[in-house]
């Protein structure tokens, strides 16, 4: 699935602007270092806008995108009448 994130970048001409940088979740997710996580989000931001000199892109950065991949990818509430325990007990997750 593509997503993306918005990153802080300094241009070739020395201007900050804010871009949005797509990414395949599934490239990312094979990813567990958190490091590596960081510099591939730099690298897919490299690769899409050609006149970057800077990717502002951080720990904490990542750690918001990463609760708002897991808050998308969160299925746990669409049983409202079920506990969590409840609804991870399905067939379907065996």
């Amino acid at each position: 699935m593509e997503h993306s994130v918005s990153v802080n970048v300094l241009k070739d001409d020395k201007s900050e602007e804010e871009v949005e940088v797509y990414f395949e979740t599934d490239d990312f997710d094979e990813l567990a270092d958190k490091d590596k996580k960081v510099a591939f989000i730099k690298e897919q931001a490299k690769k899409q806008y050609e006149d970057i000199k800077k990717v502002y892109f951080n720990r904490v950065d990542l750690k918001e995108l990463q609760k708002e991949l897991d808050d998308i990818n969160d299925i746990s509430g669409l049983y409202n009448d079920e506990t969590y325990n409840e609804f991870m007990e399905h067939d379907d997750f065996y």
